[in-house]
């Protein structure tokens, strides 16, 4: 005898494919595009929204309408990464790190949208930015979407470049790949974010794959930009370090 479906909550399963939709379209969208899509009425998709709303998984843009994830999702699937070997080592060492050199420490994985910070962690003098938890940082034009471009697979890079439709590889800037490779760092000086410099270093795991990115950032006037200055060497050391506690065993 076949094994018989587990029971269920219908309306759970319905209300959780509508969040589902939010959460794998780019951009906020309309109620009446998600119930198009959800092949429901608009009268029951704006019933679950607001349910969701109620507990901080969907946003409604007061001025446009348009539905998002909101910070609780956010939170929800932050947590989950957290439970990541890589990621809760890396924390250790980057709030560690943070102390150490004075800088803010953000630990970025490879998500949906590309190189996606999941730890951000601030000295008592933090930065005053719009990039924070959940931030997606460019591939080609920031320090820490060049260690991606550098050491990600080409397989998962190739099929965020189609998807992507961006500028962004003819918009880098003068620090190409095959240097951030050979010096095993990247660095940026205003390429993202004006006024803000950045190193950023690749972690790997036990078999040699780009496991995250760790990056300490800071205003331009307070950074040591030399590559063998004080932040470079930390980071450098500190990404090391990770590397190393998950097993990545250096052949060069």
């Amino acid at each position: 005898m076949g094994k018989h479906a587990q029971a269920g909550v219908q309306s759970v399963e319905n209300g959780l494919d509508l969040m589902l939709l939010v959460a794998h379209n780019r951009r906020p969208m309309k109620l009446t595009d998600l119930a198009d899509k959800a092949g429901i009425a608009p009268s029951k998709a704006h019933r679950y929204l607001v349910s969701f709303m109620r507990r901080g998984f969907i946003a409604q843009d007061p001025e446009t309408g348009l539905y998002g994830l909101g910070s609780v999702a956010l939170e929800f699937s932050l947590s989950c990464l957290a439970t990541i070997e890589p990621i809760s080592l890396a924390t250790q060492e980057a709030t560690r790190l943070c102390a150490a050199i004075g800088h803010t420490v953000a630990i970025s994985v490879w998500g949906t949208f590309g190189p996606t910070v999941v730890r951000w962690e601030q000295p008592n003098r933090p930065v005053m930015v719009n990039v924070g938890l959940g931030s997606v940082f460019p591939l080609y034009r920031s320090a820490t979407g060049r260690v991606f471009a550098a050491f990600m697979d080409q397989a998962a890079l190739d099929v965020y470049q189609e998807s992507a439709a961006s500028l962004d590889r003819r918009e880098s800037n003068r620090e190409t790949v095959d240097q951030v490779r050979k010096r095993g760092l990247a660095r940026a000086e205003g390429d993202f974010m004006d006024g803000m410099s950045a190193f950023a270093a690749p972690v790997f795991d036990d078999r040699g794959r780009l496991a995250l990115a760790m990056t300490a950032l800071d205003y331009k006037t307070n950074f040591d930009h030399r590559w063998n200055g004080t932040v470079a060497k930390a980071l450098r050391e500190s990404a090391t370090a990770v590397s190393a506690a998950l097993g990545y065993r250096d052949q060069g």
